[in-house]
């Protein structure tokens, strides 16, 4: 296995499983939000906001492992039976849409309009806190550019795979 599957299968076992530590944690929150609320009457103002976050969280994390599993949403499936000219085309061109997509994703999380760094997502949420928990908002949104990366680095590796990873 090459260097940047392994470092791939790597980033995908911790995003893994920060998703599925983020879901139970929704359930969790969740569970104690309504046994505060209708077992003392008295419910917490925090639990709403802290599933909200994990479920953000979760959600982004597993849609980076769907990704490296190739369950992501396709036009047109290419299949091993197809000539190699196919596959390769194939593979370009999901390389090309994944960093059409999410590389103005990644320039707007840090930069904002003119190159301003002032101006860009993460820097604005870091003035700003969340009203239940108090959390810094740049640690809540931190979770795109993440995401971006981590698909960027997936995309990397089934480029460059020596098959095409998707049998349908």
């Amino acid at each position: 296995m090459r260097r940047i599957e392994q470092w791939s299968a790597g980033v995908d076992r911790v995003c893994l499983a920060l998703a599925k530590a983020g879901l139970i944690g929704i359930a969790l929150v969740i569970l104690l939000q309504v046994a505060v609320r209708y077992g003392l009457r008295s419910p917490f103002s925090w639990t709403e906001e802290m599933a909200r976050y994990l479920m953000v969280w979760s959600g982004l994390l597993g849609a980076t492992c769907a990704f490296r599993r190739g369950l992501d949403p396709v036009i047109l499936t290419v299949t091993s039976s197809a000539s190699p000219l196919r596959q390769r085309l194939s593979q370009i061109m999901l390389g090309a849409a994944v960093v059409l997509f999410l590389l103005p994703i990644l320039h707007y999380s840090v930069f904002g309009p003119g190159w301003n760094f002032e101006r860009g997502f993460l820097w604005r949420g870091m003035g700003r806190s969340s009203p239940g928990l108090g959390l810094n908002m740049a640690l809540v949104g931190a979770v795109v550019p993440i995401t971006c990366l981590v698909i960027l680095i997936h995309c990397a590796a089934r480029i460059t795979a020596p098959k095409i990873l998707r049998e349908d």
